[in-house]
């Protein structure tokens, strides 16, 4: 199919019908937009067409990523509500995705005219604004879903505290001060919802294409700092950790000072383990203290070297005696082993101009001045 064959609402070459053009210069290029992405029609020499594709696919990887996270707002539905529960915003989803394919067109277009380099930079600014279009929303959602938990948790320990205060028992399976306790836990999940609110701007979080794990973030946090602060009122209240709050004496605690410890414990994440860390240091069994194996390399370089002195003349001494030992056959001792006084005959002598050359000494000139 050529440039000029493609018409609107009619299929192209692979048979998905064109929604609408961006661009168009026949016989050159032409940038539509299908149900799925914007795409390219190259142009209609063979040539020319091979130099587009070659030149596209250098910003083939931005252009997927960018796809995929307009996807979802392409293809939005019309009924689609904010956390299931929320306004109908179908609508701007679409208006959204339609907006960010009108600048990735506009990138294609560049690239396709030579500019590769600002196409390159263009796609790039189109995919950061996708990007954080799309971490912003899920924040918003985040912070949602921790409020929601933080009231439902609310809400659960005021039933369940009204309840077990008219319990005859004296609390809740029979613990005293159980009101204290459910106070800790409303007081925690208010503190872990503020910690979350202040620092929701520089928090890491994940795109909204991952929902359900942002979402089970949000209420793991607020559920970590209700029970943090169930802890931590729990351990001032049995006497394991001792909190002065102004000029309040220990272990007279009112609901005020209860729901403050509560609030900072539900706001100081890593409070509670370290609380939980020392207290399992002090109760738990003392440390078994070993002594340190000798170090034998440190003693043997410690050593003096008198001793090493005398090790060596026993070595000495004890070679002296093996050379001095008696010769196993003296009778042969004033025999010359040596076979150059042998006359050979003269099949077995090597003439001198069979011999090789010699390879090292200086050479004599017979016969010469340097005789």
């Amino acid at each position: 199919m050529n440039v000029a064959d493609l018409k609107l609402h009619e299929p192209d070459a692979s048979g998905v019908e064109v929604e609408r053009f961006y661009a168009r210069n026949p016989p050159k290029y032409a940038v539509y937009q299908t149900a799925q992405r914007v795409t390219v029609q190259f142009a209609d020499d063979p040539a020319k067409s091979d130099e587009q594709r070659k030149a596209l696919a250098q910003l083939a990887p931005v252009r997927g990523e960018i796809n995929g996270m307009v996807d979802g707002w392409r293809s939005a539905s019309l009924s689609k509500r904010v956390l299931w529960i929320g306004p109908k915003n179908g609508t701007k989803l679409r208006a959204r995705a339609a907006r960010y394919d009108r600048n990735v067109a506009d990138a294609l277009v560049v690239a396709l005219e030579g500019d590769l380099t600002g196409a390159g930079a263009l796609l790039s600014s189109i995919k950061d604004d996708a990007m954080g279009e799309r971490v912003g929303w899920a924040r918003f959602e985040y912070l949602v879903m921790a409020f929601a938990t933080t009231v439902v948790l609310t809400l659960f320990g005021l039933v369940v505290g009204g309840a077990d205060s008219s319990d005859s028992c004296g609390g809740i399976l029979c613990v005293p001060d159980a009101g204290h306790l459910w106070r800790g836990s409303v007081a925690g999940s208010f503190g872990a919802f503020f910690s979350i609110a202040l620092s929701i701007r520089g928090r890491t979080i994940l795109t909204d294409l991952y929902r359900t794990s942002n979402l089970m973030d949000a209420v793991l946090r607020v559920i970590i700092g209700a029970l943090a602060g169930t802890v931590l009122v729990a351990l001032i209240v049995a006497g394991l950790v001792k909190v002065h709050i102004g000029g309040s004496a220990a272990e007279i605690y009112g609901a005020m000072e209860i729901l403050i410890f509560g609030f900072v414990a539900g706001f100081a994440e890593r409070l509670v383990p370290d609380l939980l860390a020392k207290v399992e240091a002090r109760t738990g069994e003392p440390p078994t203290i070993r002594r340190p194996e000798p170090d034998m390399d440190a003693d043997r370089k410690r050593r003096p070297e008198k001793a090493g002195g005398a090790a060596a003349g026993a070595d000495a001494e004890e070679g002296a005696d093996d050379a001095d030992a008696a010769d196993p056959v003296p009778e042969q001792s004033s025999e010359d082993s040596c076979a150059a006084d042998i006359e050979l005959p003269d099949d077995e002598a090597t003439p001198d101009s069979e011999l090789p050359p010699a390879s090292g000494g200086v050479e004599r000139v017979v016969g010469g001045a340097d005789q």
